[in-house]
C-alpha cells in the first residue's frame, strides 16, 4: 500500500505531538501569501520535518542537502515527503531554480541560510543563498527560530524513558529585502542583506543561541521595535 504525501505528514505530525512538546507561535502563512521564503537556524537534521509541519499549509517544501538522501529512513522519509536537493559542494543552480519555480508557483520555500547545521547550537556565519533567490523571486521572507530540535537526535533516548522532547518553533513577520542604497556594489549589498535576514533570525531564539550575530547592532534595534509593538499594539 502506497501513502501519499498528505496522509504521511499527518502521520508523521501525530507521531511528533506524541513524542515532543511542541510550542509553535504565530504560525498562521496565509492562503493569500503566494510564494514565500522560510528562514530559520540550522541545530538538528530534522529541523526540516519541524519546519514543514509547523503551519497548516500543504505548499511548503524545504531545500535539504543531498547529503540526507542516502540517510537510513530518514532519506526514505524525506523523499516520500517530497524536498528540494541541495549539492552542498558545489554552486546547485538546478536546486536554485527549482527553488525559484515552487515560489512563483506560489510555494512556501523553507531553507537555512547557514548552509551546514550548527554543532554548537549557536547561530553561525551565514551563506548568501537565501538573498540570492529572494533577489531573484521578489518573494517575501519569513523568519524562523528553532529552539529545542537538536535535542531531537536522542528521540530514541527520550522515547525509551517515556518523556517528551520540548520544541519552541517561532514565526516572525514577514518582510522583504531592505531597498538597495545608491551606488551600493552588489556584494555589499548582499551581505548587508543577509545580515537583516540573519538578525530577524536572531531576535526569534534565546540570547545564548545567537552565536555569530548576537552583537550585530540590527538585533538590538528589532529587539527594540518587538517590545515597543508589544506595548503600543495599536501603533
Amino acid at each position: 500500500m502506497t501513502i501519499n504525501r498528505a496522509n504521511l505528514l499527518n502521520l508523521i505530525r501525530k507521531l511528533i505531538a506524541k513524542f515532543c512538546d511542541q510550542k509553535i507561535y504565530n504560525p498562521e502563512i496565509p492562503e493569500s501569501l503566494n510564494g514565500a521564503i522560510l528562514v530559520t537556524n540550522h541545530i538538528s537534521r530534522l529541523d526540516v520535518v519541524f519546519l514543514m509541519l509547523s503551519t497548516k499549509r500543504e505548499d511548503v517544501i524545504a531545500l535539504t542537502a543531498s547529503n540526507y538522501r542516502r540517510a537510513p529512513f530518514f532519506g526514505t522519509i524525506l523523499k516520500k515527503i517530497g524536498v528540494i536537493w541541495l549539492d552542498r559542494g558545489e554552486s546547485d543552480f538546478k536546486a536554485m531554480r527549482e527553488t525559484a519555480d515552487y515560489i512563483k508557483k506560489g510555494w512556501i520555500v523553507g531553507l537555512a541560510p547557514e548552509g551546514r547545521r550548527s554543532r554548537s547550537g549557536k547561530l553561525i556565519e551565514a551563506k548568501p543563498g537565501a538573498v540570492l533567490i529572494a533577489m531573484k523571486t521578489g518573494a517575501p521572507i519569513i523568519p524562523v527560530g528553532l529552539v529545542g530540535t537538536a535535542g531531537t537526535a536522542d528521540m530514541g533516548k527520550a522515547i525509551k524513558e517515556w518523556r517528551k522532547m520540548d520544541v519552541t518553533i517561532n514565526f516572525g513577520e514577514a518582510f522583504y529585502l531592505p531597498e538597495r542604497e545608491e551606488n551600493e556594489h552588489n556584494r555589499d549589498y548582499v551581505q548587508r542583506a543577509l545580515e537583516e535576514v540573519m538578525c530577524r533570525i536572531a531576535v526569534l531564539i534565546p540570547e545564548e543561541q545567537r552565536g555569530y550575530y548576537a552583537a550585530h547592532p540590527r538585533v538590538k534595534n528589532l529587539l527594540a521595535e518587538i517590545e515597543e509593538k508589544k506595548n503600543n499594539p495599536e501603533a
